[in-house]
């Protein structure tokens, strides 16, 4: 028999029309393409609209002799348990693993997906923690080989507890999301804050403005809407410098994004942090255009060689940097060109959601044959 499926979604996380979160957005693109559609159900906080995906919003959870994540915990457990569950995976919250480990019984499969590093999480910094979640653990999928490496490091290979540690890379619909003729467009996606590497972005297209008199520079993000930070304020002063040729959309929602990437000649994703997929990348080689990324974290891993990777540079020399790349990309229709297309088949061959749910969901059966 199939099994039935809760995900547990983080108690905040949003999906409707006006907002949808990271991992919701891709744990509903996941089930939309799984064998499990049908015997698969979120669990979570918030009012969502899921399409045609199966929902059960839980209410009334909160109490105040209780941690937040305990409550949330005992009441997944309680309606895992009625509704005879098989199987229940915990969405990027092990604090919420770690209870539900010790509420639910042995026969029902606990799973942990990450979508960002464990390490960097309150609680797991240290090995034993994460050995500790490894061992009570079905399987962790990882969005990515550099989330796999990051919660494996300084852990010994014993018990098979290296092999619960399974990459599943986020997918996007290939089929659905398709090239348009493409604008001379530079398109920045994400939110202006220090560890996008929006300040030194901005501060590149000032610099190229001048000399692509015929391009235009879009950024697609969300500020926070009460209070603006110096981050903020300096990067908008480098955005004026770039003139009418720079536009801020604002907030957009996912299919209006997917749009702007359809159209744009190139993307760029100038991330300072380590990102742990980068899917903002993954849909802009989806979409055809040429990525420029910084390559931190996982984002060499989903580009690879269809995209542009900056070298490690010292951050004085970053935006430098990037306006000297922009400028290459955006002067030579050749290069250009042959990114597009390479990144497009790199986005079909290993990233099409079909493919990646179906890896997911021959790891669920795996599980469930050994249960």
């Amino acid at each position: 028999m199939p099994p039935d499926i809760a995900i547990i979604l983080p108690p905040k996380e949003q999906y409707s029309a006006q907002q949808k979160g990271a991992v919701a957005l891709c744990m509903a693109d996941f089930t939309r393409h799984s064998r499990y559609r049908e015997n698969t159900t979120f669990l979570g906080h918030t009012e969502a609209d899921f399409d045609g995906l199966h929902y059960h919003r839980l209410q009334r959870w909160q109490h105040w002799y209780w941690r937040d994540s305990y409550a949330y915990a005992r009441t997944c457990a309680k309606w895992v348990l009625r509704q005879n569950i098989s199987h229940v995976e915990v969405q990027n919250r092990p604090v919420i693993f770690r209870y539900l480990a010790k509420l639910l019984p042995d026969h029902i499969a606990l799973t942990l997906h990450l979508h960002n590093d464990l390490q960097e999480m309150r609680w797991f910094t240290s090995a034993r923690a994460r050995e500790w979640v490894l061992k009570h653990a079905a399987a962790v999928y990882c969005v990515s080989d550099y989330i796999r490496q990051r919660l494996l490091q300084d852990i010994p290979d014993r018990h098979g507890a290296h092999d619960k540690a399974v990459v599943i890379h986020n997918g996007i619909d290939t089929q659905r999301f398709v090239p348009q003729d493409k604008t001379r467009t530079i398109l920045y996606v994400g939110r202006i804050i220090r560890e996008k590497g929006t300040l030194p972005l901005a501060e590149a297209l000032s610099i190229i403005a001048p000399l692509l008199p015929d391009w235009e520079f879009v950024l697609c993000g969300v500020d926070r809407l009460t209070v603006v930070s110096d981050y903020e304020r300096a990067t908008h002063a480098w955005l004026a410098k770039a003139g009418a040729q720079c536009r801020y959309t604002g907030y957009l929602d996912h299919n209006e994004i997917m749009q702007q990437f359809a159209r744009a000649a190139i993307a760029v994703i100038p991330s300072v942090w380590q990102e742990p997929f980068g899917r903002t990348a993954l849909e802009a080689l989806c979409a055809s255009a040429a990525v420029l990324t910084s390559g931190s974290g996982g984002l060499a891993e989903v580009v690879a060689e269809a995209g542009m990777t900056l070298p490690n540079s010292p951050a004085e020399s970053f935006a430098q940097n990037l306006a000297n790349a922009l400028l290459k990309l955006a002067t030579d229709d050749g290069f250009r060109a042959n990114l597009q297309q390479a990144g497009r088949r790199r986005a079909i061959e290993h990233f099409d959601i079909r493919r990646q749910a179906a890896l997911l969901d021959d790891w669920r059966q795996r599980i469930q044959h050994d249960k």
